[in-house]
C-alpha cells in the first residue's frame, strides 16, 4: 500500500536488479506502470517513530513516498531486499566506472552532496500535521494545507507563496516554503555560469510574494508559549513516542493524541508531525497504575499524582500499553 497525502492507496511494486517498478492494479489482473525508478541514488529506510512500524520510506530522484506493508515482518523483508539490490547495483556501476569509488557512489554520501531541489521529497501525509510547520497557524476548512515541493513539509499559503524551479522537476516552477525559497536563492547565487550572471530559477510569481503576504488572511494563529515549541512531535531523541487515547476522567470523552516523553516530561500533540505541543507535563512525582480488564492483558492505564487520578490512557493494543 502506498500512503498518499490523504489516504492509503493499493499499489504493486516490482523489484529488479536496476530499477523499482511502481504500478497500479487494474482490471483483468493487469498493472498500469506509474514510474520506473532507478536504483541509482535511491535510499530506503524505516521511519523514526515506532508508531509507524509497518511503513517504509523510499527516496529517489524521480519520486519519493511512504509505503505501508501488511506487517512489520513484511516491511523488513522489503527493506532488506531493496537495500541489497541498491548495494549490488552500486557495486556494478563502480565496476564499469573505475574512476568512481564506493564512497562516492554511496547513496548516503550522495544525499549529503545533493543540493536542495535535486531529488523529490517525501510528502508528509495531511493527517499528520494540524498546523503549519513554519508559523504554527492552525489548518481549517478555509486555511488549507500546502506541501513544499522542495522539502515535503506541510505549510500554509502565507508561508509558501513563492515558486521556484526545481531540478528534479526539470526546472518547472513549483510551490516552495519560505525556508526552502531562501536556500534555493542562495544556491542560485552560488551557481554562476560562464556569462557571469547568476542562474535564475525564480518564477514571476515570486516577485508578488511580498504583496500577497501583506494581504489580510484567514489564518487562525494562537500565541504558543516557547516551552511548547522546544520539542517537536517527530523528535528523534525521545524516550518514547506514539498515539494514545486520553481521557481526563471516567465520564470525560476520549481524545486520540500523539505523546512524546523526553527528559522526564510528557508532551501532548494533536498529530505526529506538529512542531508545537498542546501541553507539557513534568512526570516527577507521578505514578502509573495498570487497569485490569476482563482479559488478562489490559490496554488501559492511569496516570496518578499522590494517588489522585490525573489522566486515563488507552492504547491500541496490550503490547503498546505495556511499553
Amino acid at each position: 500500500m502506498k500512503l498518499s497525502r490523504k489516504v492509503m492507496q493499493p499499489r504493486m511494486f516490482f523489484l529488479f536488479n536496476d530499477a523499482l517498478l511502481y504500478t497500479t492494479p487494474v482490471q483483468s489482473g493487469m498493472y498500469k506502470l506509474n514510474n520506473m525508478l532507478s536504483l541509482a541514488g535511491m535510499k530506503v529506510k524505516k521511519p523514526t517513530q515506532e508508531a509507524y512500524q509497518n511503513e517504509l520510506n523510499i527516496e529517489s530522484v524521480e519520486r519519493s513516498f511512504i509505503l505501508s506493508a501488511s506487517s512489520a515482518t513484511e516491511r523488513d523483508e522489503w527493506l532488506e531486499a531493496i537495500s541489497k539490490s541498491i548495494e549490488e547495483y552500486t557495486k556494478k556501476r563502480i565496476t564499469f566506472n573505475p574512476s568512481k569509488s564506493l564512497e562516492e557512489a554511496d547513496p548516503e554520501k550522495q544525499e549529503e552532496d545533493s543540493p536542495l531541489g535535486s531529488k523529490a521529497p517525501i510528502w508528509i501525509p495531511d493527517t499528520r500535521a494540524t498546523m503549519c510547520m513554519i508559523c504554527t497557524s492552525e489548518f481549517t476548512l478555509t486555511w488549507r494545507r500546502h506541501h513544499c515541493r522542495a522539502c515535503g513539509k506541510i505549510v500554509c499559503q502565507a508561508c509558501s507563496s513563492n515558486k521556484h524551479g526545481l531540478d528534479y522537476m526539470k526546472n518547472q516552477p513549483a510551490r516552495v516554503c519560505d525556508h526552502c525559497f531562501r536556500e534555493l536563492q542562495k544556491q542560485d547565487n552560488q551557481c554562476t555560469p560562464k556569462s557571469g550572471s547568476p542562474v535564475n530559477h525564480k518564477s514571476p510569481s515570486s516577485a508578488l510574494s511580498t504583496v500577497l503576504q501583506s494581504i489580510p488572511s484567514g489564518r487562525k494563529q494562537k500565541k504558543i508559549p516557547a516551552a511548547l515549541k522546544e520539542v517537536s512531535a517527530n523528535t528523534e531523541d525521545s524516550t518514547m513516542s506514539g498515539y494514545l487515547h486520553r481521557s481526563k476522567g471516567s465520564k470525560k470523552p476520549w481524545k486520540h493524541l500523539w505523546f512524546v516523553i523526553k527528559n522526564k516530561v510528557l508532551y501532548t500533540y494533536a498529530a505526529s508531525e506538529d512542531v508545537a505541543a498542546l501541553e507539557s507535563q513534568p512526570l516527577l512525582g507521578f505514578t502509573v497504575s495498570e487497569v485490569k480488564g476482563e482479559n488478562s492483558e489490559s490496554r488501559v492505564f492511569h496516570l496518578l499524582h499522590k494517588n489522585t487520578l490525573f489522566y486515563i490512557f488507552k492504547a491500541d493494543d496490550p503490547q503498546s500499553a505495556q511499553k
